[in-house]
Formats: C-alpha cells, structure tokens, sequence
C-alpha cells in the first residue's frame, strides 16, 4: 500500500461523478489536503472489526467486499471506480462491519475525520453533497441491493484460436457503436512493442469499459488480461470439444479464491443453428458463472449479449395462477412489441409452465399459439383422476404432454437463460432450478399440493413453487438485470359473503344441481390453493418493490382450472399489459431513454 498525493484526469472525473461535480475550490482543496493511497491486488483496505473514522474513493480499479457470519464467509458485492467505500464510518462508532480487498491494482483518494471537518469548515456545500451520497447509497441498499456492479474490463479468451470468432466480435462492436455505448479494444496485435504496465495504465483511466483480448502464445499478456479483469469470458464453438483446454488450465482459471473473477461462457452457434443439445458438457470441470447463446448475425442474440456484459440486461419474472397463465402468453407478446427486450425469464407454477413454452419457442408466436392451442384441447387437467392417497389428480397427463414436447431438452438448452422454482416439501426450502430435464422441472413447480402429485428430484420431494414463493424476483438477480418486470395473476375475490355460517355438504349439493347459486362459495381446488399460497401472496406484495415494474393482471372470473377460454385469457393478458406501458410515466419507460436497452419490436413469428 503506497500512499501519495497525485491525481489525473480520469481520477478528477470520478471525483466529479460521485459528489455530482466539484468546484475548481474543492478540487484544489482534494488535491492538497486528502491522501491517495495506491492498493496492489488482494491486499486490503480494512478489515473487519477495524475501527477508524475515514471513507475512500475509489478513483481506479475495483474493490470486493466480504464478511465473516457465524455461517462462513459471505461475498457481499464489488464496488467499481466512482463509488465510495466506508463513508458511514464518518458518523458513527461502529468498527468495520466487512473487509475489504482489491480485485486489482487500485487507486483511492482517503478522507479522515479531520478532512472532514476541515472541507466543512471552507467548502460548506461539501456537506450536502456527502448526504446526496449518503441517501443514494441507503436508497441503493433498500430498492436495489441485488443489482451487481457493471465491470470495466472485460477479457475474452478464445479456446480454439484456430476457430474464427470474429463475425460475432465485429457484430458486437458494430452494436456498441450504433447503441453509442463507449468502449476501447486492447488487442496484443496492436500493443505487441508497447510496454505492457503503460497500456494498462491507460485501460485504467480511460472512459467507457474495455475489452481486453488474450493471446494463447503470449503468457505474460493474458495473465496481464486476467488480472486487470472484471469479468472473463470464454468462447468456444458449440460444436468443439468440450474438454478442458491447456489455457485453462495454465492459468488455473476454476480455483476458489474470494477474489475470483466471474467467468461467462459464451457458446458460438452457426447463423441457423438448431435447438441447442447436451450445453452441460460444457460444464464438466468448469465452475461458470452464467453461459450465453449466440447466433452468428441474429441480431436478438447480439443485442442481448451487449446488454449482458455490461449488466444491463432485462429480466422478466411470471406469477403463477393455473389457467390465468395463459395471459402471459399475451404480455409477453406486448412487451416485446412495444421494443422491450427479454433478456432473462423466470416463473413459480403457471408462470414456469407458460415461460418455459415462450422461451423453448424462442418467442416465435406461430408456434406458441399453435402448441397452446393443442394443450388447450387435450384438457390436461381433466379427466385424470386418481385414488386421492397424494393428490386429486394422477398428474399423468400433464406429465405426459411435457415430455412429448420437450423430450430430452434440459433448461440450459434454451436459448435465453430461464430458471423456475419449486417448494422443496423435503428441507423446506425454496430450489431455483436453472438447470436439468425442463420437463420434469415444470411439473415440480406446478405441483400443487393435493391437486398433482409431488415430483422427486435427487431423492427429494417438490411440490408446487407458489407455495414459498408465487412471483420469484429476488431470484432474478442472479442474473446481470439493470430492470426487472414482474407479472403477477390475480387471485382470489376479496368480496365478503353473505353468509353467517358454512351451509352443509347437502345443502351445496342441492344449490348446484338445482343451479339456485344461492352460495356463492370458492371451490375445492380453490380453496387448497389459495390457502396453500397466502403467505406466499403476502411476500409477493412485500416484494414487488424489488421490481421495476409490476403489473398485476385483473383476471377475477377465471377459473384456476379451466383451460377453454385460452384465447380470450391470452387477450386479457395482451391487452391489460398494452394499457398499462402505454400509461407508464415518461421517466419509468427505461426503454424509451436508454439507447443501450431499446430493442425493435419483433412480428408474430418472433423475426426481426
């Protein structure tokens, strides 16, 4: 740890982006007055426990924050030039809650206590501008504490070098380009006589992010690459040999270490490529953070795959509700036509049934309405009755259309990433399942207890996720999200009735055979769901803050279980999600601001 008293430019800018500009005064006053503290890699800036009253600024490089539980040790997140570190420490007698280490070279600007006071003391205004920072960091914790912080430098490795990848590069950059997103490619070919220290001096300071490229015959460059990274990704045709190549292992790429970077797979597809298979043996011997399909000139794929690496992706999470799911087929189809991308998608129980049928289809419309359809006439849910020892239903013919449909098709085949979720009946807990047989998966996050039979997974009961949890948003920040839209069903009337007392079994009966509709009662399926799913309702009301959006779809009327008013669903769904974007507030269309989100709106059959 080196300390001096040097600023540059690009340490000027990032003092001006935290503290919303600072005058010539104020500046001159950092520059005489606070300390700059050069941090190598893995060394820490304080420790957990530590007590001291100072705050940094990260002016360069990138940070990672752990702490010690009674459960182990927890990576809590990154912190990224431009951002403060400790800054509550100014105001309280707390010692450190977190260590925090440098991922990399790093340079940060110290302001103790006494700084402090004495900017205070000359430059009043400093104080507002430290409780802006305050507030947008307490405003950061409560509303956005998943969002993961975006990397600067990005380095790409290539596994067969041999294989060319650059009609998916040039479509990258061009995507950057038209979107006006700044970036700077450090490529070996054209810094091959530079001193090695001095050009990544300049990927430090420099604007925008960096796209750093490895060398497989130059060692020393790409282990410069790896530690000057945010992020590592490797690319790889699809269709190569999924071993374990030499470059990976000459640069230990998997060990564990809490300072590991993260590492994206990226999986080259030809321009028409099929229905992707077998993507997990790719995942033999290596531990990856997330893997991206991409399409050779499908201009979806590389608009999806800018937005990822710069964690600007958009998520969409469906609710579950039975039959009612079928209004997600309708606004997915009016988000997509109103240009807002999908980048990611996850569901509980009839929003993983009707999800993971949008996603497998690629949002190709033909096809969705056509299988929909299909479903829709083999009544899945009738005429399946079983000796009720577990459920009502056997489950049998459910099971049976999805394994017709998606035979031996996993969810990391899919095109889009997409998760589900499931009530583990067995350690009572919630399981996202990313990964695996997408059959089975969905039958496990729509087994509704008592109406369809759990589902075993690895020795383990699952029954339907609505039970733990009916909208899955916090599961969606796995995934590098900026925006994240949520789409719930509505449940039951909150009418009262005009009851004092339950009538009996006999009187009901008389009610519906001599259609009296004297009680107007919620049915047996009904009950069990609604009742299987209150605190899970509760949470997702609780929840809904974490998204971006939400929209709960008024579906009140529509039986939970009858599937033969699909079409008129799907246009409910259509029409309500169409009202609510169009009467959004301006500053809530994220999509119609943000050049680097905004997508063209595709047709019926999911082409550009």
């Amino acid at each position: 740890m080196l300390k001096d008293s040097s600023f540059n430019k690009h340490h000027l800018l990032n003092l001006s982006k935290i503290f919303d500009g600072i005058s010539n005064d104020l500046q001159k006053h950092f520059l005489q007055q606070c300390r700059i503290i050069h941090i190598g890699t893995s060394e820490s800036l304080f420790k957990q426990g530590d007590f001291d009253k100072i705050m940094y600024v990260v002016l360069s490089g990138r940070f990672r924050v752990t702490a010690e539980k009674d459960d182990g040790l927890h990576i809590l997140g990154d912190i990224a030039e431009g951002e403060p570190i400790g800054e509550f420490s100014l105001f309280n007698n707390e010692p450190r809650m977190a260590t925090v280490y440098a991922m990399r070279p790093s340079v940060v600007m110290e302001i103790s206590e006494k700084n402090y006071y004495d900017i205070i003391s000359k430059h009043p205004e400093f104080g507002l501008k430290l409780t802006k920072v305050l507030l947008k960091r307490i405003e950061s914790n409560f509303l956005k504490s998943h969002l993961q912080t975006s990397p600067k430098n990005i380095a790409v490795i290539n596994l067969q070098p041999d294989h060319d990848i650059s009609p998916w590069t040039t479509s990258v950059e061009k995507e950057f380009e038209d979107k006006k997103v700044k970036f700077n490619l450090f490529d070996l070919g054209h810094h091959a006589e530079e001193n090695y220290d001095k050009i990544f001096e300049a990927v430090e300071n420099s604007d925008g992010f960096n796209i750093l490229l490895c060398d497989n015959d130059d060692t020393d460059w790409t282990q410069k690459c790896l530690l000057y990274a945010d992020l590592i990704i490797l690319a790889t045709d699809f269709d190569a040999e999924s071993h374990i190549y030499e470059i990976e292992k000459r640069f230990d790429l998997y060990s564990h270490n809490i300072l590991n970077k993260k590492i994206y797979l990226l999986l080259l597809h030809s321009e028409n490529a099929e229905q992707p298979k077998n993507t997990a043996r790719w995942f033999n011997g290596r531990k990856v953070d997330l893997h991206i399909h991409f399409r050779k000139n499908n201009e979806r794929d590389i608009s999806r795959f800018c937005r990822i690496i710069t964690n600007n992706a958009v998520g969409l999470v469906l609710g579950g509700g039975g039959a009612k799911g079928f209004a997600h087929i309708g606004a997915v189809k009016a988000i997509l036509d109103e240009g807002i991308p999908i980048d990611f998608l996850g569901g509980t129980s009839a929003g993983a049934l009707y999800g993971f049928g949008i996603s497998y289809f690629d949002f190709d419309y033909h096809e969705i309405n056509h299988h929909t359809e299909l479903a829709a006439k083999k009544k899945l849910t009738s005429n399946d009755l079983t000796f009720p020892f577990i459920s009502i239903l056997s489950g049998r013919k459910m099971g049976n259309h999805l394994k017709n449909l998606l035979g031996d098709i996993h969810i990391e085949d899919f095109w889009i990433s997409t998760y589900c979720v499931s009530s583990n009946f067995t350690t009572a807990a919630i399981s996202v399942h990313r990964s695996g047989l997408a059959w089975k998966k969905i039958l496990a996050s729509i087994a509704i207890p008592g109406v369809f039979p759990p589902v075993i997974i690895d020795k383990e009961l699952h029954v339907d996720g609505g039970v733990m949890d009916n909208l899955p948003i916090e599961s969606m920040y796995a995934f590098p999200v900026s925006k994240v839209i949520s789409v719930a069903l509505s449940g039951a009337s909150e009418k009262q009735l005009d009851l004092n007392e339950m009538p009996s079994a006999l009187s009901i009966f008389w009610d519906k055979i001599l259609h009296k509709k004297r009680y107007k009662l919620p049915g047996l399926t009904s009950i069990i769901i609604n009742s299987l799913t209150l605190n899970s309702t509760l949470r997702q009301k609780q929840n809904r803050y974490e998204a971006s959006l939400y929209i709960e779809l008024d579906l009140k009327g529509v039986s939970f279980m009858d599937d033969s008013k699909w079409r008129d669903i799907v246009k409910k769904g259509y029409d309500q999600m169409n009202h609510f974007l169009e009467n959004l507030n301006h500053q809530d269309k994220f999509w119609k601001s943000d050049l680097s989100i905004v997508e063209s709106p595709i047709d019926l059959h999911g082409n550009k």
